[in-house]
C-alpha cells in the first residue's frame, strides 16, 4: 500500500492532464512563424531574424538537406541567429540532429560522429552545402528521432541519448503548461546549444511565438553585460545554473533597474543552495524562482519547484504527465519517509543510448504499473509536504558547472599521471567546486599546468578540477577508504585567505586576490595564468569583484578574461 504523501506527490505529476501532442514541435514552431511573421524570433549580438526570415532560412537549408544522404545530421553549436534555423531545417527535412561542441577535443568529436553514424556536419556560420563525412549511415529506424544529445558516461566518453519527436513534444507541451502564467517569453539563452537546457529555451520560446535572445560567447560569461542585454531586449525569462545565477544577482544589485522586465528566473543543472534562494528574493522579490530537475535521458526536465519566497531547497513535484517513484535496489518502492533511487516514467523517457544496448537495458526498464522507466542513479526522499528532496548520487558522480562528470573516471586518470602515487576527487556541492588531491611519488616533480592540460585533452574542459592540491598522504576512514569528507573540510577551513598585510604593491594585492578566489598559494611570475591555475567561468566572476574592490571601480569580466596574468591585470587596473 502506498503512503499518503508519496501518492500525493506522484499524483501531482499526472495533473494537470497532459494531452498527447498532435504534432511535432517543429510543426508548432512553423505554425507560430506563420502567425507572427514580422515579430522578432531570434537575436544574437547585432543580428536578428523575424519569424518570416527564420522560416525562409530553414526552408532553404531544408531543401538542400533533402538532397543529402540519409541519416543523422550533426550541427556545430555556434552561437548565431542561424543555429535555430539549422535545427528547425533538420527536423522539417525528417531527420534528427546531433549537436556538437565546436571546441571539444578532436578525439571526443570523432567519437560522437562515428558512434552516431553521422555523414554530414553543418556549420551555422556558413552557407550549407550538402556533402559530408565518409562513413556508414546510422543504424535503425530513425523516423521518430528528434535529436541525439551527449552526456558523459561512466567510461569518460560521451553517451548519446536518443530523444524522439514524441519525447520532445511532450516535454515542450509540459513547459508551455507550467510557464503559461508568465506570458509570451523573451528568453535569454545562456547555455551552450549542446546542453539540454538549450532545448528548453529554444523550442519552448519559438513554439510560444516568443523571442529567443542568444547571448554571445563573451556576453554569456559577463553578468554585467547580461544585465544590459536584459534591459535592452526586455528579457522576461532566464535559465542558468545556480552558481551563475548568484553572479548575475550581484550584477543586478548594482543596477536593479536593468532587471525590471524579468517575470521568472529558472535554475537547473546544480543543487540550489539556500544562499542563492535568499539572495534572489532580496534582489528580485517580485520575480518567482523555479528550480528544475531532470536528466538528459528524460528530455530536459522531470520535476520543478516554484518559489515566491525563500523556502526549503527541494526539486519539487513531477512535471505534467510524468510520474516519479523512489525505489530500492530491487526496484520496489521504498517505505514512507525513506530515501530511494529516483525512477522516472512518462512520455519524456528517451529511447536509450545510441549504440549501447547493454547500458540502455540497465538504465531503462519496464516496471509493472509504471511502464517504461528511467533509473536516474540519483537519491531522493519525499518530504511531508509531498515534494521531492534531492540527496545525491548513488555512484560517485557530480554536476560540475552544469555538466555531469564521473569523479572516478577523472580520479583514475589522475592516478595514472607520471609521478602520481595516489589521487582523490571530492566535490563541494555548496561551493560548486571540484577538488583534486594528489600524492606524489618520492622525488617526483609534478607540473600542475601539465596535469590540467592532460585531463582537458582526454575529457574536455568540463572534467578539469577547479582546484589541485598536493598532499603527503590521503586521510582514511575506519574502513580504510579515502575520507573525502575530511579532505573537503580541510579546504573549507582554508577558503578564507587572510587579507594582505601592509603590502600596497598592486601586483602583490592581485596575487592575494587570486589566492582568495582560487584557494591556493600564488607566486608572482610573468607566465603564470589565472586559468591555468584553475580559474573558470565562475571563479573569474569572483575575481572581477575582488579586483573591483582593489581598483575602487567596476572591472569588466570580459577584460579579465583577456588578461590572464598578474602583470596584465596590473596594467588593466591602472588603465581604469
Amino acid at each position: 500500500m502506498k503512503s499518503e504523501h508519496r501518492s500525493r506527490a506522484v499524483g501531482h505529476g499526472d495533473g494537470p492532464h497532459l494531452r498527447p501532442p498532435r504534432e511535432r514541435v517543429c510543426d508548432t514552431v512553423a505554425a507560430a512563424g506563420r502567425r507572427h511573421g514580422e515579430r522578432v524570433a531570434v537575436v544574437c549580438g547585432t543580428d536578428r531574424l523575424t519569424y518570416r526570415e527564420l522560416l525562409a532560412a530553414a526552408g532553404r537549408i531544408c531543401r538542400g538537406l533533402r538532397k543529402a544522404a540519409p541519416g543523422r545530421i550533426a550541427v556545430l553549436g555556434h552561437r548565431t541567429v542561424l543555429t535555430p534555423a539549422y535545427l528547425l531545417a533538420v527536423h522539417l527535412s525528417g531527420r534528427a540532429f546531433v549537436l556538437l561542441d565546436p571546441n571539444s577535443p578532436e578525439r571526443l568529436r570523432r567519437h560522437v560522429l562515428t558512434s552516431t553514424g553521422v555523414r554530414l556536419v553543418l556549420d551555422p556560420r556558413t552557407v550549407p552545402e550538402p556533402g559530408g563525412l565518409d562513413g556508414p549511415g546510422a543504424d535503425g529506424d530513425l523516423a521518430d528521432e528528434a535529436y541525439v544529445l551527449h552526456t558523459s558516461g561512466s567510461t569518460g566518453l560521451p553517451k548519446g541519448v536518443s530523444v524522439t519527436q514524441r519525447n520532445l513534444a511532450s516535454s515542450n507541451q509540459a513547459r508551455l503548461t507550467v510557464y503559461q502564467e508568465f506570458g509570451t517569453p523573451c528568453f535569454l539563452l545562456l547555455s551552450p546549444f549542446f546542453f539540454d537546457s538549450s532545448v528548453a529555451g529554444t523550442w519552448g520560446t519559438l513554439a510560444a511565438g516568443g523571442c529567443l535572445v542568444i547571448a554571445t560567447e563573451e556576453e554569456r560569461r559577463d553578468p554585467t553585460a547580461l544585465t544590459t542585454l536584459v534591459e535592452r531586449h526586455r528579457v522576461t525569462h532566464t535559465l542558468t545554473v545556480p552558481s551563475f545565477h548568484a553572479a548575475f544577482l550581484h550584477a543586478v544589485d548594482a543596477r536593479p533597474e536593468r532587471a525590471r522586465s524579468l517575470r521568472v528566473a529558472i535554475c537547473a543543472g546544480e543543487r540550489l543552495p539556500q544562499s542563492v534562494l535568499r539572495h534572489h528574493f532580496a534582489t528580485c522579490p517580485a520575480v518567482p524562482l523555479i528550480n528544475e530537475y531532470g536528466p538528459t535521458e528524460c528530455t530536459v526536465w522531470s520535476t520543478y519547484r516554484k518559489y515566491h519566497r525563500p523556502g526549503p531547497s527541494t526539486i519539487g513535484v513531477p512535471i505534467p504527465g510524468t510520474s516519479i517513484r523512489l525505489v530500492d535496489e530491487n526496484l520496489g518502492e521504498v517505505a514512507d519517509g525513506e530515501a530511494g533511487q529516483i525512477a522516472i516514467s512518462g512520455p519524456g523517457v528517451a529511447l536509450g543510448y545510441v549504440g549501447d544496448a547493454a547500458e540502455t537495458r540497465q538504465k531503462f526498464v519496464d516496471r509493472e504499473g509504471a511502464g517504461r522507466t528511467y533509473l536516474t542513479g540519483d537519491i531522493g526522499r519525499w518530504t511531508a509536504g509531498g515534494e521531492l528532496e534531492f540527496l545525491g548520487r548513488l555512484d560517485n558522480q557530480a554536476k560540475v558547472r552544469g555538466v555531469r562528470i564521473n569523479l572516478d573516471t577523472v580520479e583514475q586518470a589522475l592516478g595514472q599521471y607520471p609521478g602520481v602515487q595516489a589521487a582523490a576527487l571530492a566535490y563541494d556541492s555548496e561551493a560548486a567546486l571540484c577538488h583534486a588531491f594528489l600524492v606524489g611519488k618520492p622525488h617526483a616533480r609534478l607540473d600542475e599546468m601539465d596535469i590540467r592540460s592532460t585531463i582537458e585533452a582526454a575529457f574536455g574542459t568540463s572534467h578539469v578540477p577547479d582546484r589541485l592540491e598536493f598532499r603527503d598522504a590521503l586521510p582514511r576512514t575506519a574502513r580504510d577508504k579515502v575520507d573525502r569528507g575530511a579532505l573537503l573540510n580541510s579546504v573549507r577551513t582554508k577558503r578564507t585567505v587572510p587579507a594582505a598585510r601592509s603590502e600596497s604593491d598592486l601586483p602583490v594585492r592581485i596575487a592575494r586576490a587570486w589566492e582568495t578566489v582560487l584557494g591556493i598559494p600564488v607566486q608572482r611570475h610573468e607566465s603564470v595564468n589565472f586559468f591555468d591555475l584553475g580559474g573558470n567561468s565562475i571563479s573569474v566572476l569572483e575575481l572581477s569583484r575582488v579586483l573591483a574592490e582593489i581598483a575602487g571601480k567596476p572591472v569588466p569580466v570580459g577584460k579579465v578574461y583577456r588578461c590572464g596574468t598578474i602583470d596584465q591585470q596590473v596594467n588593466l587596473l591602472r588603465s581604469l
